[in-house]
């Protein structure tokens, strides 16, 4: 009766042990699906951000290269106006000394915009280029065998036995699961590899072109600098925003003209800039207005400035566009394998979780007051860094 009971106590303990370990097992198989899922959207978000983020930096650079143009051209004009008053006030007492002082700074603030801008504008040239290169290995960080790769480190930092993704794994799931999560697994490997689009300014139906505008405009005081049609040749007075006029005694009439064009494909044109003063008289025998005359004139392009100027040569957006609330997910099937209990048993026991991270575009709340934010029904885009990672619910399975 006693060695019963030892064998009926002993038999408990080792079935309670074996449950207890199972249930472990299960347990540390279920958090390290959650966990390697989760890092993977996490990087997943983050790189989607930096891709925004240089994005950004390839518009802003593209525009200090126009701004820096444009400012070029507009002290050549100051300095061919200063010049032009210096000839009519040099023999006035005090004001010729102050004019000619006056002409002195102005030459020295354009040779001096002169010299640096050609280098600036070549090192933003070169600085654009490696964001270009960037964001290629930021897409590359994101394609299936990184993100698999990052999600299996994960998982066996909680057990060295575990696999995640592992394709044998899925032909031991229970014949309900086997084809469903074979081809989830297929077929996210296959959507990622498309998720992103290396595109070019100029052949991207306008897509590039219209942010740039957009950027633009945002400001009005750099829309004043760099308002101007997009086209080819010079700059065509009258389209830009570095504008006034005035009149004298309504005997004189004065006006400045001052537009910016940038070419329809920014890689290939660059920027040109133009400015002048125009000056007309009244005429008391015709009793109208004289033809305008131009008094000082300034002109700038990235050629003159640099020799050459390549601009945004290529960048990365979603391949799939137009929707604002865009999403994409991430599936973490973990996968771990035990020993068979005797040689006989040739089936391995197998536990298995599956787990999924969401990547989503979703405007911050803080954007409710912030009316420099995007509005909530713009589409989805890789301009801003609107990106985040959150689990979601995915079909448990236990063996």
């Amino acid at each position: 009766m006693l060695m019963a009971l030892i064998v009926v106590a002993g038999t408990t303990l080792l079935a309670t042990h074996h449950i207890g370990q199972s249930v472990t097992r299960a347990t540390v198989v279920v958090n390290a699906a959650d966990a390697a899922a989760y890092s993977a959207g996490t990087w997943t978000a983050r790189r989607m951000n930096l891709l925004a983020y240089t994005n950004r930096a390839l518009i802003a650079n593209h525009i200090a290269v126009g701004h820096l143009v444009a400012y070029i051209s507009w002290l050549r004009y100051v300095d061919a106006a200063v010049a032009r008053i210096r000839n009519y006030s040099a023999y006035i007492p005090y004001v010729g000394p102050a004019v000619q002082r006056g002409r002195e700074a102005a030459r020295k603030a354009r040779l001096t915009a002169e010299r640096v801008g050609g280098g600036m504008i070549q090192g933003i040239d070169g600085l654009i280029d490696l964001y270009s290169g960037l964001q290629l290995d930021l897409r590359s960080e994101i394609l299936p065998p990184q993100l698999i790769s990052i999600m299996g480190q994960v998982a066996r930092r909680y057990d060295e036995a575990l696999d995640v993704n592992d394709p044998d794994a899925v032909l031991d799931l229970p014949t309900p699961y086997r084809e469903g999560i074979g081809a989830l697994l297929t077929g996210w490997s296959s959507a990622m590899l498309l998720r992103l689009d290396a595109a070019r300014p100029g052949s991207d139906r306008r897509y590039f072109t219209n942010l740039l505008s957009r950027s633009i405009a945002s400001d009005r005081h750099l829309s004043r600098w760099l308002r101007g049609r997009e086209r080819f040749g010079p700059p065509r007075y009258g389209t830009g925003g570095r504008r006034w006029s005035d009149r004298v005694l309504f005997l004189i009439r004065l006006r400045k003209q001052g537009p910016t064009n940038r070419a329809r494909v920014p890689s290939a044109g660059g920027w040109r800039s133009a400015d002048r003063l125009q000056v007309s008289f009244w005429d008391p025998r015709k009793l109208d207005w004289k033809s305008w005359a131009t008094v000082a004139r300034g002109r700038a392009s990235t050629t003159t400035i640099a020799g050459a100027y390549r601009g945004v040569i290529s960048y990365h957006r979603l391949a799939k566009r137009g929707e604002a609330d865009y999403a994409f997910h991430i599936p973490a099937l973990v996968t771990h394998r035990e020993k068979p209990d005797s040689e006989a048993d040739d089936s391995p026991l197998l536990h298995a979780q599956l787990s999924r991270a969401e990547v989503r575009y979703r405007r911050p709340d803080s954007c409710r007051r912030d009316r420099n934010c995007p509005r909530e029904s713009d589409a989805a885009n890789l301009f801003n860094p609107y990106w985040e990672a959150s689990l979601v619910s995915a079909t448990d399975l236990e063996l």
